[in-house]
């Protein structure tokens, strides 16, 4: 028995087609879904309940305005779930192919590893950024099928780069063995709950899979404030728990941008397909969130010791800034994504 557990919020211009696909897959196995929905007003709700209909099991739990969390949303799922493996899916995934709920959970199911986790491609029917697909949907190749148990000793040993690839983990389309979750549990925290977890798994003797022929669409227009709040969280968390900065001192920050601009105005210009405007716009938009990506990692390395030198009044802004956000999200969680 698999229990499916989607999280929604205002869902349903984009979960139908997730719905779709799981109805479609040919899976063998007996399945549940349980939607947990942060308080929708758009008929979310209402559409699930007419799957219900149809579909008995089907449960529709309540999670009230301002008490969703990435990590505490789902634990409370996986304390209502009646199978043996919970499958985790975010509401705007597109599974690609008819085997996918087969192939995601099959490491799992079949007891090579307590979790694993599909690979997101950027494409689809729906929009999205021609130069990030470009740039980005080879990703998956650089992590090895399995992330194998290590002791604390060996993870001090490995450069944090290591620790991060290692603890490579995905939520938007997972497959976790319900007792190991029960046992090892989602940190309770706002954002990052996934990659945390998977540090913790490998830890504590549980192997991790990466499944790079389940894949799925997955992709977001952001607006600039939003990366830059997700990714000074991400930095935020990536000190103390990988040893990591993705950038450090503002000429680094600097460099880190330029470079980034120059390499995907190229893609844009030369490498995706398209009518002219149409890959301009992409630049703009690629340039405006790579400024608030590292902009977002270089306010997610500050803090008190770190504020002096000839920036001094510039640092201490941008810490005071970083302070607000992470307050602002440990109080209200971050936007699903």
């Amino acid at each position: 028995m698999f229990s499916i557990v989607i999280l929604t919020r205002n869902s349903l211009n984009v979960v139908p087609d997730l719905i779709d696909v799981l109805f479609s897959q040919k899976f063998p196995f007996p399945y549940e879904i349980i939607l947990m929905d942060n308080d929708s007003t758009d008929g979310t709700v209402e559409y699930f309940e007419g799957i219900r209909q149809k579909k008995s099991e089907l449960k529709i739990v309540p999670v009230p305005e301002g008490e969703f969390s990435h990590s505490g949303t789902r634990m409370q799922a996986v304390g209502l779930a009646g199978g043996k493996f919970i499958v985790f899916f975010t509401d705007d995934v597109v599974p690609i192919g008819s085997d996918f709920l087969d192939r995601l959970t099959k490491p799992v199911r079949e007891g090579e590893a307590a979790a694993a986790y599909g690979v997101f491609q950027i494409g689809g029917k729906r929009k999205f950024d021609p130069i990030d697909a470009f740039l980005h949907n080879d990703h998956y190749k650089k992590y090895r099928d399995f992330s194998e148990p290590l002791t604390e000793y060996c993870w001090s040993l490995l450069p944090p780069p290591t620790r991060r690839i290692l603890s490579n983990f995905d939520n938007c389309a997972s497959c976790i063995d319900r007792k190991v979750l029960l046992e090892q549990k989602l940190p309770l925290i706002p954002y990052g709950e996934d990659m945390i977890f998977a540090k913790k798994l490998i830890l504590n003797g549980y192997r991790v899979a990466q499944v790079k022929d389940a894949k799925f669409y997955h992709w977001h227009k952001v607006k600039f404030s939003y990366i830059l709040k997700r990714m000074c969280l991400d930095q935020h968390l990536s000190v103390p728990e990988f040893g990591l900065y993705y950038v450090s001192g503002i000429k680094g920050l600097v460099m880190k941008i330029g470079i980034r601009i120059i390499h995907r105005a190229f893609v844009g210009l030369f490498k995706v397909k398209g009518p002219f405007l149409r890959r301009f716009y992409w630049i703009g938009y690629n340039v405006k969130v790579l400024v608030g990506d590292f902009l977002g990692k270089y306010i997610g390395t500050l803090d008190e010791d770190k504020l002096g030198g000839i920036f001094a009044p510039l640092k201490s802004r941008l810490y005071r800034k970083k302070i607000r956000i992470v307050e602002e999200i440990e109080a209200k969680s971050i936007l699903r994504y």
